[in-house]
């Protein structure tokens, strides 16, 4: 990158103070993040979670993929085991989700948690990702909402580790292994 370049990037960075705030979530933070998770990714278009999900976390996901102005939901979740009976469930949450409109894939390599909600703003020189970053050890599901695990995680709004986490979900979706949930055979 060009010094100017930099430089300016720079300047904009520094107009909004927000995007350099760093907040740490213990549980009961991530508790009160998925409790209120429509409102606190409303503001974008694009949302992209890895991990386990529940049945906990099934209606606030229908009800962000189908609510405006977000416009593209998408999930990546390891294997699951169908012979316990929580994974079973949690299948069948994802089954329902998916006949929602949410984009799921299945990859039994991921072990990542993170929840990005963002834009691309095309008109800047370089894209411009504004949003959230939420990255932990959380999952959606009972044990982590339901504080049964002690858990933590970043809460941030750098526009440069957004765009890192969008590009790594990218490469996780676009991988071989990562399979569409309905051509997943557990």
């Amino acid at each position: 990158m060009a010094y100017e370049e930099f430089r300016k990037k720079i300047v904009n960075l520094q107009s909004d103070v927000s995007l350099f705030k760093v907040e740490f979530l213990d549980r009961d933070g991530f508790k009160r993040f998925a409790d209120n998770l429509r409102s606190n990714v409303k503001s974008w278009t694009r949302i992209c979670i890895t991990g386990y999900f529940s049945e906990t976390i099934r209606q606030s996901l229908e009800s962000i993929a189908k609510g405006s102005p977000i416009t593209n939901v998408r999930l990546i979740c390891p294997n699951l085991n169908v012979k316990r009976t929580r994974d079973r469930k949690n299948l069948q949450a994802l089954r329902n989700l998916a006949r929602k409109g949410v984009q799921i894939e299945v990859n039994d390599r991921l072990h990542a948690r993170f929840l990005v909600a963002y834009d691309i703003f095309e008109k800047h020189p370089n894209k411009e990702y504004r949003g959230l970053l939420l990255i932990g050890s959380f999952d959606f599901n009972t044990e982590c909402i339901g504080r049964e695990r002690y858990d933590a995680g970043i809460l941030t709004r750098n526009p440069d580790l957004i765009e890192s986490a969008v590009r790594l979900f990218e490469q996780i979706w676009n991988e071989p292994e990562s399979i569409p949930l309905k051509d997943y055979k557990p």
